[in-house]
């Protein structure tokens, strides 16, 4: 058992108003990461919300940055 300082919390989904656990774990991992604030959304609704943003993007033509340098 790896002990990280952080303990289980309960939030509310700022989508479906439902409960869930940030655990102590996933915790761990944006802190590692240098995320600042907790989760909004439930994993379920995470995973709805990316893929209407992904949804948006692909219909409304938006396509990522590339990365280079220009002549």
């Amino acid at each position: 058992m790896i002990v990280t300082g952080f303990e289980d919390k309960i939030l509310i989904c700022c989508e479906c108003q439902e409960e869930f656990v940030f655990t102590a774990a996933a915790q761990d991992y944006f802190a590692e990461r240098g995320y600042t604030d907790d989760p909004k959304r439930c994993k379920t609704c995470h995973t709805g919300y990316k893929k209407a943003q992904r949804a948006d993007q692909s219909r409304f033509g938006a396509k990522r940055p590339e990365i280079g340098l220009s002549d």
